[in-house]
């Protein structure tokens, strides 16, 4: 498995509990922002790696999705990255350091889909190396 992507899994799992625990104290909102943008960022970047090509080492998503588009590789959920990349950028830092942070719940609901998805794509990806490995395998070997 790609590290990037188990990284992402991780962040996504952390997102996830924070997100349960958002009405307890508003540290959890911070949290649950930072961990989405990092799973939607680390997630993209095993996209990347995955299709062999070299990541954009910043964190400005749409640096990544133009590797994969300049290597004519379309995602799905493109649209909806590029439309949250100002706010997601601003949750890497924001969410971590600044005390008037304040997100929105449609926004959290909407990177939380994205992350879900991404990760899941990026998931299929690897299991389809897979397969395409054991398929070049000869059957008298296997």
């Amino acid at each position: 498995m790609s590290r990037l992507l188990s990284r992402a899994k991780v962040k996504l799992e952390n997102a996830e509990n924070s997100y349960k625990k958002m009405d307890i104290d508003d540290a959890y909102v911070d949290e649950c922002c930072y961990n989405l943008q990092q799973a939607i960022e680390m997630g993209l970047k095993a996209v990347v790696e995955l299709n062999g090509l070299d990541i954009a080492e910043n964190h400005d998503l749409r640096a990544n999705l133009n590797v994969l588009n300049k290597n004519g590789i379309k995602l799905e959920m493109e649209k909806d990255i590029r439309s949250m990349a100002s706010t997601l950028y601003s949750w890497e830092t924001e969410a971590r350091y600044k005390d008037s942070f304040t997100a929105v719940v449609d926004d959290i609901e909407d990177a939380r889909k994205i992350a879900k998805n991404l990760i899941s794509y990026a998931s299929s990806l690897i299991e389809e190396m897979k397969e395409m490995v054991i398929d070049e395998i000869p059957s008298k070997q296997l």
